[in-house]
């Protein structure tokens, strides 16, 4: 790949919000490989505030994934206007890899791993890598193509506005002072802790730490499932306002979920309470991050007891 100035890349990841975090560190390998590099990024629209969250990413193109074939060739006509110096498909599925195959670029790399014969339209990178961790196995396209030592990192960047949207939420609910953040609804069967140990470990912290509030976030449809002694902002807020009130929680704690992995990559302490996931793909590795597993049994998420998740909780200094 050229090392001239004025690089343009085109990075395909559109889902979905943990796996999108997971390829942010591709976004700062870039930039820290190249002088002068445009980095683009396809998104689906529901998942675009967090790219948005990144500085390292240029331009941000939505895609709405509800627009059927009229969408796609949108996206294609979109894309065919720039000739880019190399497009990534981080999603190696066959929508993301034909997409890939119609836009104009020097070089086309897929991930390691890639499904459903995607890697018969372009090409994927070291094959044999497919079982490493997300972050790294995404960064193998960047490798691939540097032949560089590559370590995750990735920054996030609030913005005022956003910052001010955030705050003027947490005091129209209330929560002045210290909190700390429960996030505990994933998608996926066997990923959940129950209610009931949420509940527990409310009380045991509120117990230990009577001023200290408790703030839930999460979809519009989790709403009020943990109670009323949280805050609870499920629904209330937009992706890039849970970030916001992310930055100014003491630590989450939560199921491996998206939302969990942004908390880690931007430095609060984080709890993951990890069940029927495969913790050697998922576990995150930027951060300060804790992990939970009921080691004789991974997929017994709630064999790990809240007193086990108030203990990792207080050793980090909580």
């Amino acid at each position: 790949m050229r090392s001239e100035k004025n690089m343009k890349v085109l990075i395909i990841k559109p889902s979905s919000f943990g796996d999108i975090v997971q390829a942010l560190p591709c976004a700062d390998a870039l930039k820290n490989s190249f002088e002068d590099i445009k980095i683009t990024w396809i998104v689906f629209n529901q998942w675009k505030g967090i790219v948005e969250l990144c500085p390292d990413v240029d331009e941000v193109i939505a895609w709405d994934r509800k627009g059927g074939v009229k969408e796609f060739f949108r996206l294609v006509g979109l894309l065919r206007k720039t000739h880019f110096d190399c497009v990534f498909d981080l999603q190696g599925l066959l929508r993301s890899a034909l997409l890939a195959r119609l836009i104009k670029a020097r070089k086309k790399i897929g991930v390691s791993g890639m499904k459903e014969l995607s890697c018969l339209l372009i090409k994927e990178a070291l094959p044999q890598n497919a079982r490493i961790n997300a972050s790294l196995r995404n960064l193998e396209t960047i490798r691939f193509i540097t032949q560089k030592t590559l370590t995750p990192k990735a920054s996030i960047k609030i913005d005022s506005q956003t910052m001010s949207q955030a705050l003027q939420i947490l005091s129209d609910a209330g929560i002045f002072g210290d909190f700390i953040v429960l996030q505990p609804f994933a998608r996926g069967a066997g990923k959940d802790w129950s209610v009931q140990n949420y509940l527990e470990l409310i009380d045991l912290i509120k117990s230990s730490e009577p001023k200290m509030n408790i703030v839930v976030l999460g979809m519009e449809n989790n709403f009020g499932k943990l109670g009323d002694r949280v805050f609870d902002l499920c629904g209330k807020t937009n992706l890039k306002q849970l970030a916001a009130i992310l930055s100014k929680s003491k630590a989450a704690i939560g199921a491996d979920t998206g939302s969990m992995h942004l908390a880690a990559i931007m430095e609060i302490p984080s709890i993951f309470i990890f069940g029927a996931s495969d913790i050697n793909e998922t576990a995150p590795l930027i951060g300060k991050f804790s992990l939970l597993i009921n080691e004789h049994s991974p997929k017994n998420i709630n064999a790990i007891t809240p007193q086990q998740v108030f203990k990792k909780y207080k050793e980090n200094g909580n």
